[in-house]
């Protein structure tokens, strides 16, 4: 599987309207897995190796590089998270940022749902607009005796603070082939 680089990105405030953007400060197009609303923005990523994740986002640099799939054999593990930014204080300065995920096999039917998880509760806003990778992660292991092909993540990302919520979803394909990596558009942190 390739390492993809994801280089640390942020939301650029313009007017009335914020997004992400690439590694040369354009604006990119909202996606089905990377919004904002405001100064508020998520992005959800899948990886098969949390463990690097977290190592490489503890590692001080200006990039973060992990493994990002669109493909999984069965039995392999997949993971969700939601980097975020932007995010509103409350009176104490904290945020609190929450999620919820529900999964669809690809019959259409609702695999599985999730109750409120943490994003980012009850702590310190990010410093300016760095970002800042979810608190909890959604697991899931498609089993042999489960349905094969494209399951969709649909998270709903909510800034509790501001009430803004940004509707992300991103799929993965669950058969007996091996991992496929995809490969992600660089992002730049803004300062």
């Amino acid at each position: 599987m390739k390492l993809i680089n994801l280089l640390l990105a942020c939301l650029l405030a313009s007017n009335a309207q914020a997004g992400w953007i690439d590694k040369q400060g354009k604006p990119l197009h909202e996606t089905e897995d990377a919004k904002a609303n405001g100064d508020f923005g998520a992005l959800l990523i899948f990886t098969t190796n949390e463990e690097a994740l977290f190592k490489n986002w503890a590692t001080p640099s200006e990039s973060v590089y992990f493994d990002t799939v669109e493909s999984v054999k069965i039995n392999q593990p997949v993971s969700a998270f939601v980097i975020f930014s932007g995010c509103k204080t409350n009176l104490a300065g904290n945020c609190n940022v929450s999620m919820r995920f529900r999964i669809i096999q690809p019959d259409g039917k609702v695999y599985s749902e999730t109750p409120a998880m943490e994003v980012w509760n009850d702590k310190p806003a990010p410093t300016g607009r760095s970002l800042r990778l979810s608190v909890d992660y959604l697991k899931v292991v498609i089993e042999p005796h489960e349905q094969r092909g494209r399951y969709t993540v649909m998270a709903q990302v909510r800034d509790d603070n501001a009430g803004a919520v940004l509707n992300l979803q991103k799929t993965f394909i669950a058969d007996d082939s091996p991992s496929k990596a995809k490969h992600n558009p660089a992002l730049k942190r803004v300062p």
